[in-house]
């Protein structure tokens, strides 16, 4: 197996007042310290409902203008969601981190909305070529009027025209990550919870062969038994403080310096940058 990746979770659960702004820069700042690859901005992770709690995208802005490297993957958008929102914000939020970007999407639902919301929103991402904004004064263009397209999906549960008014993501699409196997095929990683073993995760494989796999750390867990046993790509670990012991984790495995290679979060996770549907579709042509 390659180094196995790491990424936090913002557990806010074992605090007894709702964290600061300050409290979340410095435990994010510690794990990008420490060498994780990435952190789960999650805005329910506190289970007290009378605790404040910061809402996740706008959380994201703020940690993105603060740190350098880490990636920061937002959790979660409102389930009722328009998929023209999401990627509006997704992409946005790309942007500000130079590529550092991922979304969390919501679980599997029996009537396939959540996974229609994904592609959709992977549609909306290619609305603007790669090279569609020239910013030539000279010609007074801004963009190439060829280098834009309408999505005009008419699903089951989204009808969306397009274009997206957000140039095309630095990492062409944002990271999407799931929690449930059911939705890999849609996504670019899949977070496990603890229990799951070589089989579960070699099912996973069959489905969705590009996508990475994570499990969860349970406390006092062995992280090399659990990568070995798993089979998986690397752990979801709770990060609670800048002292949290979890934090230790990237330098017992071998791979406490990896945060500082790669300018995206993809290039960090080892996935390719997608190609835009239409220039995929133009070649193909």
């Amino acid at each position: 197996m390659t180094a196995p990746l790491l990424i936090g979770r913002t557990a806010a659960h074992n605090r007894t007042a709702a964290p600061s702004l300050g409290d979340v820069l410095r435990l994010v700042r510690a794990a990008e310290t420490a060498g994780f690859d990435a952190v789960v901005l999650d805005d329910g992770a506190a289970a007290d409902g009378a605790r404040a709690r910061f809402e996740a995208t706008t959380l994201a802005a703020a940690v993105a203008a603060a740190t350098d490297r880490i990636g920061l993957i937002v959790a979660p958008l409102p389930a009722d969601q328009a998929p023209y929102h999401v990627a509006r914000i997704t992409a946005s939020l790309d942007h500000l981190a130079r590529g550092r970007t991922g979304w969390l999407a919501g679980p599997a639902d029996a009537d396939g909305r959540t996974a229609e919301l994904i592609e959709v929103a992977r549609g909306l991402w290619d609305s603007f070529d790669d090279d569609a904004f020239v910013h030539d004064r000279a010609d007074g263009l801004y963009w190439r009027p060829d280098g834009i397209h309408r999505l005009d999906h008419k699903g089951r549960h989204f009808d969306v025209a397009g274009p997206l008014n957000v140039a095309r993501p630095p990492q062409g699409h944002p990271v999407v990550a799931v929690t449930d196997p059911v939705l890999a095929g849609h996504a670019d990683l899949v977070l496990l919870g603890a229990g799951h073993d070589t089989g579960a995760v070699r099912d996973l494989r069959r489905r969705a062969p590009d996508a990475k796999a994570l499990c969860a750390l349970p406390p006092g867990a062995d992280p090399h038994a659990l990568l070995a046993g798993s089979g998986a790509d690397g752990l979801v670990v709770d990060v609670t403080a800048p002292d949290d012991p979890s934090l230790g984790l990237p330098r017992d495995l071998g791979v406490a310096g990896r945060a500082a290679e790669g300018a995206t979060l993809r290039a960090r996770l080892g996935l390719a940058r997608p190609a835009s549907r239409h220039a995929r579709t133009a070649a193909a042509a």
